[in-house]
């Protein structure tokens, strides 16, 4: 180590910072809005008499394969919050790369480029990369999951952006519309239950339950078709299904009585015989829909038995929602990065939703620490209404 010698300073980097006017706490006036501060940071740099010099490095994290020319260190441009910030302005409010660029040059004089941006959004996405990891036990964990999937373009390729949620945790993957990507997500050991859509990658999953919105919806164009025959049979078919389905809530009024199943026997039978008597129908919507009741018919009529069950899979329909509208302005992702870094970012996001906590500041303390090479921030923890809802289930 070098003893008594020169001091030096070395002039580093500037780091942009979004903070606030007025810090909660202090004795300065309430002003409203944000600002750019911009940070000097020296590193040290020391002579010995003897003449050599000792210089500081800046911090830098070693390459990972899964994120190629995705760098990781302390010296850059863009600080946490600010960094944080451009994240949450590309992922949650769907803006495109230029306009996120616009708008700082608007606000804050502030140039940054689309590919600077771009670059930005993907470091962040690896500096929360080990929270996956938590993401997908917290899922495991989970009583009730629910599961779908949506059309995923990259750079051409035809993927699909799946989402496994329950009422604490959301997590996003994009890949291919088999059932190995999804038992990748969702391990086979999962315990609890999974409500899904009639996709056939989820039928080997022995506790599941089937959306009656996706079926309903099925019954309703079926009575709608310009068929004659075909209109007939889903008319009858739907008129059954609709009174079960009154009957599911009805039941839950006084959950004292005899279940669904049990009360209206004869019209959960008359459903059944319509179904056998169409699986050979010549009009396909017809025999498709027919079977597809009957190799599910023990999953289907599960809230017959326990009305307590949930009905729909709109929980997972709803967070889909957001990223189908994202597709359709951004036309999906270009590279493999770029969609680990979507379903990554997007999954932390809507998690600390639901858990209600600042998901802009859970990503810029994961930037800090990812650069300075220190542990990542853990998720915030789950609400005690969120786990008493989940006990509650469970009981079910």
């Amino acid at each position: 180590m070098p003893s008594d010698g020169q001091v030096q300073a070395w002039t580093g980097w500037d780091t942009l910072e979004m903070i606030p006017l007025s810090a909660p706490g202090q004795a300065a006036p309430l002003v409203l809005g944000v600002r750019i501060e911009v940070t000097r940071h020296l590193l040290m740099q020391q002579r010995c008499p003897c003449g050599h010099t000792t210089q500081a490095q800046a911090q830098r994290a070693d390459d990972d394969a899964l994120w190629p020319g995705v760098p990781i260190g302390e010296q850059r441009l863009l600080g946490p919050r600010l960094a944080a910030a451009v994240v949450h302005l590309c992922v949650r409010m769907r803006l495109p790369r230029r306009k996120v660029s616009e708008l700082l040059q608007e606000w804050f004089g502030l140039q940054l480029s689309p590919a600077l941006i771009d670059q930005t959004v993907h470091q962040a996405a690896r500096s929360v990369a080990p929270l996956e990891q938590q993401l997908a036990a917290d899922i495991e964990q989970a009583v009730l999951v629910h599961a779908d999937e949506t059309s995923w373009p990259e750079n051409g390729l035809a993927l699909w952006l799946w989402v496994l949620c329950c009422c604490h945790t959301v997590l996003y993957v994009i890949g291919a519309r088999t059932k190995e990507m999804f038992d990748n997500a969702l391990s086979p050991d999962f315990a609890g239950r999974l409500m899904t859509d009639g996709y056939a990658a989820y039928r080997s999953r022995l506790l599941r339950l089937r959306c009656w919105a996706h079926l309903h919806r099925k019954l309703r164009g079926l009575a709608e078709s310009c068929d004659r025959q075909t209109a007939q049979a889903g008319k009858a078919m739907q008129l059954e299904f609709d009174f079960l389905m009154a009957a599911v809530f009805e039941a839950r009024k006084c959950l004292e009585h005899p279940p669904p199943a049990i009360q209206h026997a004869h019209r959960l039978a008359q459903l059944r015989c319509l179904c056998e008597q169409h699986r050979d129908a010549p009009q396909k919507a017809l025999r498709e829909l027919a079977r597809e009741f009957l190799n599910d018919w023990d999953v289907i009529v599960l809230p017959l038995h326990d009305p307590r069950l949930p009905l729909t899979n709109n929980a997972a329909e709803r967070q889909l929602r957001h990223y189908v509208i994202a597709r359709r302005i951004s036309y999906g992702t270009r590279t493999e990065v770029g969609s680990h870094s979507i379903a990554l970012l997007a999954s932390i996001i809507d998690t600390c939703r639901l858990r209600q906590a600042s998901a802009t500041d859970l990503i810029a303390r994961a930037i800090h620490a990812a650069r300075m090479g220190l542990p990542t921030p853990t998720l915030p923890p789950i609400p005690l209404k969120l786990s008493t809802q989940s006990a509650a289930f469970a009981a079910v």
